[in-house]
């Protein structure tokens, strides 16, 4: 006993002062086996087609609405954006709570906004509720950490790369099913469904995940005053944030665009085509899982730097979208695979900065992830209505450059001895 007196003296002296707790192994997650990886990664699935449902029925909003292809642009902006401030504010309070009950209760919320969204009785209404929902739909990120801290390092990155790609086939397959049911039963019906999903992944979730445990004792306040130190002292997080915000307002400029361009001559198409180009997307979503293969293999910058040139070379291909089903589908699906790499392989460097400091490591990374996807989606619909096509394929191309030259900048430079 006495011997033991000064560690937990230590772990009550950093309590009382505000200090990161280091938890003993025996309140550590147990390991979780590959089936309960996985089964995260459907659950998170499942959550994440709350933000992009919207994108595949923006048309069928704007024709029962009565709005614009700007206005109505704002619903998929709004669903981002408060994804963003989803990830900014409750993110953190999974290293200061249990992030078990953070998730239960974020998904009971969800099903609250979605039955709202599907009610709305206007844009503006429409608008509010699909902020709402994207804040509360942060749970995939959520389960993230919870898969770091529950493998083993040598399998971290695999861990977090599969449950990446269970966000990501959620993000393409919930396009595809969100188009077919727009187009049986109109967008309110999409909605609907969203609401009756959440209940059976309540369920999941509650007998899946186990108890979160704290791995610091600062208040909420100080918590978020904790964020911008990491940002400052740490360059490899400066660096995935901005990279892959790039990334991912990349991917919301075409997606976010993507109905209104099949719409549109020559192809004239409704939003089941659209939501149908989730499945051919999805043929890529699985570079997220090889990516943190790669990574925990090869190391993660030169990985970066293979996502951006992937990623940038599918706007060269999709600048024939226009007029060629063949650059449509390729650039799809070379656009996803560069963009899916470079998530795992951004957020595992981010994460090997601190593993105490998970949380809120994700919350930063997350939230200028999907800040950029938010300006993406917003800044392309400006494009697409005064430029059409062509605008949103310079600004891919831009975004590219500007990633490859953040990343180029940041590179170790080798001191020549003289």
């Amino acid at each position: 006993m006495l011997l033991q007196m000064p560690a937990t003296l230590s772990l009550k002296e950093n309590a009382v002062q505000g200090l990161p707790i280091t938890p003993d192994s025996s309140s550590a997650p147990a390991l979780a086996s590959r089936g309960k990886i996985v089964t995260m990664a459907v659950i998170a699935g499942a959550v994440i087609t709350n933000i992009y449902c919207t994108q595949p029925i923006l048309p069928l909003i704007a024709n029962g609405l009565h709005v614009g292809l700007t206005t109505v642009d704002l619903v998929a902006a709004a669903a981002l954006l408060g994804f963003s401030t989803g990830l900014a504010l409750l993110l953190p309070l999974g290293d200061r709570f249990d992030r078990r009950k953070l998730v239960l209760a974020q998904i009971a919320l969800a099903f609250v906004f979605a039955v709202t969204a599907a009610i709305a009785p206007g844009i503006w209404a429409l608008i509010a509720a699909s902020f709402g929902l994207g804040i509360v739909s942060c749970v995939p990120q959520q389960l993230v950490p919870f898969a770091a801290v529950m493998s083993r390092p040598s399998d971290r990155g695999r861990s977090v790369g599969t449950v990446v790609s269970g966000i990501m086939v959620g993000i393409l397959l919930g396009r595809t099913i969100a188009g077919v049911v727009g187009a049986a039963y109109g967008w309110r019906a999409v909605y609907g469904m969203e609401a009756v999903f959440m209940i059976p992944v309540w369920i999941a979730a509650a007998s899946l995940l186990p108890r979160g445990v704290a791995s610091t004792n600062l208040s909420y306040g100080r918590l978020l005053a904790s964020l911008w130190p990491l940002v400052r002292d740490n360059r490899p997080i400066r660096e995935s944030m901005l990279i892959q915000a790039l990334l991912w307002a990349c991917f919301n400029a075409f997606w976010v665009n993507l109905a209104a361009l099949l719409a549109g001559g020559p192809w004239h198409l409704g939003s089941a085509w659209a939501g149908g180009f989730g499945i051919i997307g999805a043929a890529g979503a699985f570079a997220a899982s090889f990516g943190g293969r790669a990574s925990d293999r090869l190391g993660t910058r030169g990985v970066i730097a293979a996502s951006i040139g992937i990623a940038t070379l599918a706007y060269v291909l999709l600048a024939g979208a226009e007029f060629s089903w063949a650059f449509l589908i390729i650039g799809v699906i070379v656009l996803d695979i560069g963009v899916q790499a470079g998530l795992v392989s951004n957020q595992t460097r981010a994460f090997a900065v601190d593993p105490k400091a998970q949380g809120r490591i994700n919350s930063l990374y997350m939230t200028a992830t999907f800040f950029g996807g938010a300006i993406g989606a917003t800044v392309s619909g400006w494009l697409m209505s005064r430029f059409g096509w062509s605008g949103i394929v310079a600004f891919g191309l831009a975004l590219g450059v500007i990633a490859a030259t953040i990343h180029w900048i940041g590179e170790p430079r080798r001191v020549v001895a003289q």
